[in-house]
């Protein structure tokens, strides 16, 4: 351990010894880590799960369920009735897997992808650390996996119905499976398949991004023990696992072009502002990614100081998480096209190097126990903001909740089929939409004279105008501030033309 690490260390709240009763406590929670991080978890993230309306992109992947559950979108995505190619469909498949066991397709369906993966993750975390700690490993391993539940990235996602925590999650699992292999020194078919798999599925989530912070170990490592013949191993599986993403863009290839894909893996725009720094480098979210990896962040940072306390034969480890957790998490969030959460597959590898320190020290140090029970504390104060002050309880939630229920009740007075709906892409609301509880598909302002299935027409406060200025349609319910319901006039003339995305 470096000189400036130990004087740290040597600060005397942090190095006093720990009491016994502390030890015991932690000896008897980590004798049954398993069920320890499960029940932590479950506390966490479960409760009403489905109490808060949609946000966010939620509806967005809720339509594109129903899309699946009802006309078979499964590979070729829709949205509303149009192609969405903006993300792979691992997410919105998932959803749809739940949605179906459940028989419903509901903000429980649609979030619990994401709730399951931060587990996973967590159980992920807490194996690798079990395998690779040199001694007191169930203590690595309860840290590791609560490291990675309290991280507060995970906190501020795992309960929203994105795609983050779920690659998160895949890449994790995929690099706890290659440690297994460089601990046994042995890489079978088996084991290369399952972080093929891993990885496929964490590309088919959100792109190859998340999978750089994963793959960057698997490369190295080899490279800087010169051993390419591993290298290059790596570098096939890991092209391997892309097929699946890349299938999926080659034949979606007519929706979208070569801009579309530039913007989606963000590797073009502009970041506002004359600085040339500051477009050089988005150096706003930076801190953010620094303070959402806090309270285990220092026991990561102090297990690189402590890289020279391990046998030489184990110091390997330190460094291969170091690569799975800094560049790509540095990259990410610096970049101009970067975002806080676009570094959160650092939380994996962080939990399980923070795993790694406070094994080592818990005994000795006050500071280990410290860190545990602040992230505990940490992560039950966000949980009780989230869960029992602000989901569902705001006055707009409330007000949200009141309109999606008054909008569901009006869609299940009309005749079955789907509905169209005018609405400005800049100011539609996909998560209203999904309260409609069926098929939507998007007409434009100049197809409203066309003739469509059904008599009546969803549009949004955008649109209103434009509406009732129509002569073939007429107002016949308004939907809270947001919108409108229409009826087609039964004398209104109509065009034999088919809408761009009609259903069908």
């Amino acid at each position: 351990m470096s000189g400036f690490f130990r004087q740290l260390l040597g600060w005397s709240g942090w190095r006093a010894s720990p009491a016994q009763w502390q030890i015991n406590m932690l000896e008897s929670w980590a004798r049954y880590w398993p069920l320890f991080v499960l029940g932590a978890g479950i506390l966490l993230y479960f409760p009403y799960l489905g109490l808060r309306p949609l946000r966010f992109e939620e509806g967005r992947r809720a339509l594109q369920v129903m899309e699946m559950l009802d006309g078979g979108a499964w590979w070729h995505l829709k949205f509303i009735g149009t192609p969405y190619v903006n993300k792979p469909p691992f997410t919105p498949w998932l959803m749809a897997a739940v949605a179906s066991a459940r028989g419903v397709l509901d903000e429980v369906s649609i979030r619990l992808p994401g709730v399951i993966a931060a587990l996973v993750g967590a159980l992920s975390a807490g194996v690798a650390a079990l395998l690779l700690a040199p001694r007191d490993r169930k203590v690595a391993a309860l840290t590791a996996g609560l490291a990675f539940l309290c991280s507060v990235q995970i906190l501020l996602k795992a309960r929203i119905g994105e795609t983050d925590v779920t690659a998160t999650a895949l890449c994790g699992m995929a690099l706890a499976l290659w440690l297994h292999g460089r601990v046994r020194q042995r890489f079978g078919l088996v084991l290369w398949v399952g972080i093929a798999t891993l990885l496929a599925c964490a590309a088919m989530t959100k792109g190859p991004i998340p999978v750089a912070f994963s793959a960057l170990p698997m490369i190295a490592m080899p490279l800087i023990e010169r051993k390419p013949r591993d290298a290059v191993i790596a570098l096939a599986i890991i092209v391997l696992a892309h097929l699946p993403m890349l299938a999926w863009a080659w034949s979606n290839r007519s929706d979208a072009g070569a801009a579309h894909w530039v913007s989606e893996m963000r590797l073009g725009g502009a970041v506002g502002g004359n600085n040339q720094l500051t477009r050089l480098l988005h150096l706003s979210d930076l801190p953010f990614a620094v303070l959402y990896q806090l309270p285990f962040l220092p026991a990561g940072v102090a297990m690189a100081f402590a890289r020279s306390d391990l046998p030489q034969e184990r110091r390997w480890i330190v460094d291969a998480l170091l690569l799975a957790a800094v560049p790509m998490g540095v990259l990410t969030t610096i970049l101009p096209i970067g975002r806080t959460r676009y570094s959160m597959p650092a939380a994996w590898p962080l939990a399980v190097m923070a795993g790694l320190w406070v094994s080592m020290y818990w005994r000795r140090l006050y500071f280990a126990h410290f860190i545990i029970g602040a992230g505990l504390t940490i992560a039950v104060v966000i949980q009780i903001v989230q869960i029992v002050v602000t989901d569902g309880r705001t006055s707009g939630q409330r007000q949200l909740r009141a309109d999606v229920e008054a909008f569901s009740t009006v869609m299940k007075g009309l005749p079955p089929g789907p509905i169209p709906v005018v609405w400005d892409r800049d100011h539609m609301n996909e998560n209203i939409l999904v309260y409609g509880h069926r098929k939507m598909f998007e007409l434009r302002r100049d197809e409203l004279d066309c003739r469509v299935p059904g008599d009546y027409l969803v549009a949004g406060a955008s649109d209103v105008a434009v509406m009732d200025a129509s002569p073939y349609w007429k107002k016949v319910e308004p939907l809270s501030d947001w919108g409108a319901l229409y009826k087609r006039l039964p004398e209104a003339p109509t065009r034999n033309c088919k809408p761009r995305f009609a259903p069908g």
